[in-house]
């Protein structure tokens, strides 16, 4: 979720679903595509899928009627700001609430689906485990090669595409400083990985442990808005200096920023402004 002009923009543009021409068909169509991710991570049977089914939709409402008119304010508001030129305030403004929107949203679902979730037998929590091996597997192999040159290559590949989805064509000397940040901070990636299936791991003990779902909620809920709690303090330590130069990258290259990328990049910001304000609306007017 942290990633403006660039940095500041990709990171509250996490807040989006899709181009800002499918964004509101995407998010129209949420509570399908949730319950096949759903089915697809927990092998649910017809008993479990029958009682997620409604709790997904009514965390859909929810969303939409509490946090779509806050994500238009969001954008609104980094849209005027990278019009003028994106400080260190600014990065530290998007960073804070793109962290503060995402553990609101992961806390209210994991609440919601703790009923289901307290229901669900060794078998399915083996397969879940299944599920999060074949991902890591797929994210390693991806991001993680033992060849440094292709670990790397893939690496900024991924880091480019993020800054160019919202600042259009980079030139070689941004492209280049992104090089050297990412070059920088190689050993970040390998800790949010070992983060994430650290995640993985206490969040499978938590369904395993907790078999009444009000206490498995609060503590899933916990997992997500306290993530600090089961961190290693080499992480904390690495993910804080990556924020720090990830400030410092993104203030040297909204400096950098041509007329064309800079309206390409206010433009994208207000796109989705619009989008999340009128799925924020439709929810009123079918009330």
């Amino acid at each position: 979720m942290r990633k403006t002009a660039l940095g500041l923009l990709l990171a509250i543009g996490a807040l989006g679903l899709a181009a800002c021409s499918a964004t509101r068909v995407a998010y129209d169509n949420a509570d399908t595509v949730l319950r096949f991710m759903a089915s697809s991570y927990l092998d649910l049977d017809a008993a479990q899928s029958d009682d997620l089914t409604p709790r997904i939709a009514r965390f859909h409402q929810w969303h939409r009627a509490n946090e779509l008119p806050i994500y238009a304010a969001l954008l609104r508001s980094a849209s005027e700001r990278a019009a003028v030129g994106i400080n260190a305030e600014d990065f530290a403004w998007g960073l804070a609430n793109v962290r503060l929107r995402y553990r609101r949203f992961a806390a209210k679902a994991a609440e919601d689906a703790a009923p289901v979730l307290a229901t669900l037998a060794p078998p399915q929590l083996a397969a879940l485990e299944h599920k999060f091996a074949e991902s890591n597997e797929k994210y390693a192999k991806e991001f993680l090669s033992s060849d440094d040159r292709e670990r790397r290559r893939k690496q900024l590949k991924r880091m480019l595409e993020r800054f160019r989805d919202f600042a259009g064509e980079l030139t070689p000397d941004q492209e280049a400083r992104i090089g050297r940040f990412a070059l920088a901070h190689e050993r970040h990636v390998a800790l949010r990985f070992e983060d994430r299936q650290r995640w993985q791991r206490d969040f499978v003990a938590a369904l395993r442990r907790d078999r009444v779902p009000e206490e498995l909620g609060r503590h899933l809920a916990e997992m997500f808005e306290r993530p600090e709690l089961r961190r290693s303090e080499e992480f904390i330590r690495e993910d804080a200096r990556w924020e720090e130069d990830l400030g410092r990258l993104i203030v040297d290259l909204d400096r950098s920023l041509s007329p064309k990328q800079r309206a390409h990049v206010v433009g994208r910001l207000s796109d989705y402004a619009e989008d999340f304000a009128v799925l924020a609306r439709r929810r009123k007017e079918a009330a």
